[in-house]
């Protein structure tokens, strides 16, 4: 089966948000903690997962995008997602610490 996401809540998801949703899931696997933002190099975007204790394959997805406002100050803003992957296997749940928290 082809890997897929489905996005579940929030606002939209890009294809491109999609393909590295799936590109930080597999960087993920095998570590023992999920506490970092992930991001393309030279992207405004960074991610950050945390896994469903009670769905396997469900995500929250925290999504930073540091941008210009029209004064040229620099500033980011964060979006909350929910999202199920299939083709994939699931990582295993981790719980994460306050400050991760907080993002979700």
């Amino acid at each position: 089966m082809k890997p897929s996401v489905k996005h579940l809540e929030g606002r939209h998801l890009t294809a491109t948000d999609k393909r590295i949703i799936l590109e930080c899931i597999e960087f993920l696997r095998g570590k023992d903690n999920y506490e970092i933002m992930l991001g393309r190099k030279g992207s405004p975007k960074r991610y950050c997962l945390c896994t469903d204790p009670e769905i396997p394959n469900r995500y929250a997805v925290a999504i930073e995008e540091s941008y210009r406002t029209d004064s040229g100050r620099r500033d980011t803003r964060t979006s909350s997602h929910v999202v199920e992957v299939r083709g994939v296997d699931p990582l295993p749940h981790i719980q994460l610490a306050d400050q991760q928290l907080e993002l979700f």
